[in-house]
């Protein structure tokens, strides 16, 4: 088995893809969206690998509320090229845009949901902000996870949604108010 498994259509990926980060024995997928050059921008740390990246979001379910924040990091938007993403043997890394049948926004929206996110700091929740909902949320402008069990499928995390949507708001009234000094 080689180290990853990169299907052809990460080489034509274009800007605003849903990069699928399959890990075979997980049951399992990460997300990150394609950025162009052979970059992609994901919800991770840069030195950190996905298994433990997993790990640190199942602790965060271990550990009590009080002292999370002592024991796990938080975690940054980042761009790095797909190639040299750390990911464990046999991961299939895929352009997937079909797996949630939502209307794509325009590139150059995808685009600006990304520069506004990334370096941003997060906290990560499998269940309320996880890769998948901000994957989706800068191709859609909708934070959808299909992989939680008891959600419906393609339904909107609307509180994940809604802080996202705020935090552009504040960056474009950010951006706006300094063109206007």
């Amino acid at each position: 088995m080689t180290r990853t498994q990169m299907d052809q259509s990460v080489a034509t990926a274009e800007t605003g893809d849903l990069i699928e980060f399959v890990i075979p024995w997980s049951g399992f997928s990460l997300w990150a969206v394609y950025a162009g050059e052979g970059h992609v921008i994901h919800f991770g740390l840069e030195d950190e690998n996905i298994i433990e990246k997993a790990c640190r979001s199942f602790l965060q379910y271990m550990v009590p509320k009080s002292k999370r924040n002592c024991v796990l990091k938080k975690t940054k938007i980042c761009r790095q090229r797909t190639d040299e993403l750390q990911v464990p043997p046999g991961t299939q890394i895929r352009v997937n845009n079909s797996k949630h049948n939502l209307v794509p926004s325009s590139q150059e929206t995808m685009r600006h949901r990304c520069n506004t996110f990334l370096h941003q700091e997060f906290k990560y929740d499998l269940l309320n902000f996880n890769s998948e909902h901000f994957a989706t949320f800068i191709r859609y402008g909708q934070a959808v996870c299909n992989q939680i069990p008891f959600k419906k499928r393609n339904d909107a995390h609307m509180d994940t949604t809604q802080t996202l949507q705020m935090i552009m708001q504040q960056r474009m009234e950010t951006e706006t108010s300094s063109h206007l000094l």
